[in-house]
């Protein structure tokens, strides 16, 4: 079954996704294809995009869906292995930036987010189950700097008090993890 999201965080398949060719393959198998109707569609030799489309899918990108028969001929038909991909750089080794104010400890506890949802969504996909997650989205305009540090300061102190509210310390319970973050809206287009 094909996944909505796919996290992608290992060099090799990095490299791939990269190359321009690669990601115009991914683009347009993301509805099934055979490999010679791609040829037609991108105007190239088969044998070319054969060994692109070959990479593609030992990493696991593209994915078998069927076969396209055509007399005696039997051809694979392939699909992209999600809908989305998105390039997570992993280091353990690496540093978390410690100022919880900062545009790079926000983006690492972003990036960790999804790399975590991604991880579970496939497992919950794999057993035909789904994902239970909330997401709450919003917009908030402040007039000056102190009214936001003083919505932050109550936001911080209301999620504090529904923690201490309904949070268990059973051992068997099941746990989550809570991501509630602000940044400026960009400039409507």
């Amino acid at each position: 079954m094909r996944q909505e999201l796919m996290v992608v965080s290992d060099a090799r398949t990095m490299a791939l996704l990269a190359d321009p060719l690669k990601s115009e393959i991914l683009r347009e198998m993301d509805k099934p294809r055979t490999t010679a109707e791609l040829a037609l569609v991108m105007g190239m030799p088969r044998q070319k995009l054969g060994y692109h489309v070959r990479q593609l899918e030992g990493a696991g990108l593209l994915v078998s869906v069927g076969e396209s028969r055509r007399g005696n001929c039997v051809a694979r038909k392939l699909q992209t292995a999600a809908r989305q991909f998105i390039v997570i750089r992993t280091d353990p080794q690496g540093s978390v930036p410690e100022d919880r104010y900062s545009g790079s400890w926000f983006m690492e506890r972003c990036a960790s987010a999804i790399r975590e949802v991604g991880v579970l969504s496939s497992a919950a996909g794999e057993k035909g189950q789904k994902l239970p997650v909330l997401t709450l989205e919003s917009e908030i305009a402040f007039d000056n700097p102190q009214d936001q540090q003083a919505f932050a300061q109550e936001l911080s102190a209301l999620i504090a008090a529904l923690i201490d509210r309904y949070g268990s310390t059973s051992s068997g319970a099941t746990r989550f993890r809570l991501l509630a973050a602000s940044y400026p809206k960009l400039p409507d287009p």
